[in-house]
């Protein structure tokens, strides 16, 4: 019995070795592409975390990194394709040689205002031009109701829920019966906490007054009245809140940074053409007028109506109602992605392993 019982550990010994071992080098290469697959994602996200708060930065240019995590060596590009889109190419290397790949397209959207002209319910463009830079014929408008188009030319899509008249002013695609467009909300109560500050020390009680005074810097501030700013430069250094409304008249706000008017905003001034310091411009309750020569801001009246009268306008509009009349509107493509913008997405197209 105990030769039988011998012979038999001989035979069944070397086989469970043999499937020992194949399971161990198994489960090594298993957990061994788990963690270049853990690593070459961590490269993917590490871009995206770039692209969404630095996204003037790598506009036009390749972001190119590496770094070593799970002892693996990750380089990761991303390469702006256009439109916002970014193509994001992560490579995780262990010290066998061994890799991992993954490719991704993503978007940076800024929601509606991803739109260079964006309406609630009625839009109207008279005798006026849509564009964009640095690439155009990627100005896009949209409206939740009807588009009437007067003597102009939108170099790009147009989309309505309702009806779009004046095709023939659109060189893109013209879409009727179009689903909705979610539009964000004023974020007022944010707005005024980030305003007054943390123990509500920004405040400044009245009208504020900004008169030939050359280069200012305000913000962050909460003014309980009215803002009022001539032939002066506004750096803003953070958010602004203003309880009544916001007089502009040819002087101009500088700066990445949200502005809230409750009552009405009136803009008469000049600019510069720089997406990376537009301001973003709400007006909660009112309306919102732009006049001439040059306004660069995104501006947004979500309850309000939306009125340009001979300017160029450098940024986006949105609005209840727009009117449009004898202005040109310049949509800057470097707001994709901006994280400051409301109802700003991040979306991934494809994701793929090799």
């Amino acid at each position: 019995m105990a030769l039988i019982v011998l012979a038999l550990g001989s035979l069944l010994v070397v086989p469970g070795l043999n499937l020992a071992t194949t399971n161990l080098n198994y489960h090594q290469l298993i957990e061994g592409k788990t963690l270049e697959s853990y690593s070459a994602d961590s490269g993917v996200q590490y871009a995206l975390c770039e692209l969404y708060n630095n996204p003037n930065e790598y506009a036009g240019t390749l972001l190119e990194a590496s770094f070593t995590i799970n002892d693996r060596a990750v380089h990761v590009t991303a390469e702006p394709v256009g439109s916002g889109i970014y193509k994001i190419i992560s490579t995780a290397t262990s010290g066998s040689g061994r890799s991992t790949t993954i490719e991704s397209y993503v978007t940076l959207s800024v929601g509606v205002f991803a739109f260079t002209v964006a309406a609630k319910d009625g839009m109207i463009i008279e005798n006026s031009t849509v564009d964009s830079s640095p690439d155009p014929g990627e100005s896009h408008i949209h409206s939740n109701a009807d588009i009437l188009l007067t003597n102009s030319q939108i170099n790009g899509n147009a989309t309505a829920v309702g009806t779009i008249s004046g095709q023939q002013c659109v060189t893109g695609f013209v879409t009727e019966g179009s689903s909705a467009v979610a539009f964000p909300p004023d974020y007022a109560q944010l707005y005024e906490a980030m305003a007054k500050g943390p123990n509500g020390d920004n405040i400044h009680v009245g009208d504020y007054t900004l008169a030939d005074a050359g280069t200012v810097y305000l913000g962050p501030l909460y003014i309980s009245g009215n803002l009022y700013i001539s032939n002066t430069t506004v750096i803003l250094e953070g958010t602004l809140y203003v309880a009544g409304e916001i007089w502009v008249a040819f002087g101009r706000l500088e700066g990445k940074v949200n502005v809230l008017a409750e009552v009405y905003v009136n803009i008469e001034g000049g600019g510069y053409g720089s997406a990376e310091d537009i301001p973003f411009i709400t007006c909660t309750n009112g309306d919102i007028k732009l006049e001439g020569p040059v306004v660069d801001a995104v501006v947004y009246a979500p309850n309000g109506f939306v009125w340009l009268e001979a300017v160029h306008v450098y940024g986006a509009v949105g609005g209840k109602t727009v009117k449009v009349e004898w202005s040109t509107i310049t949509y800057a493509q470097q707001l994709q992605g901006r994280e400051d913008v409301p109802g700003g997405e991040l979306h991934t197209i494809t994701y793929s392993f090799s």
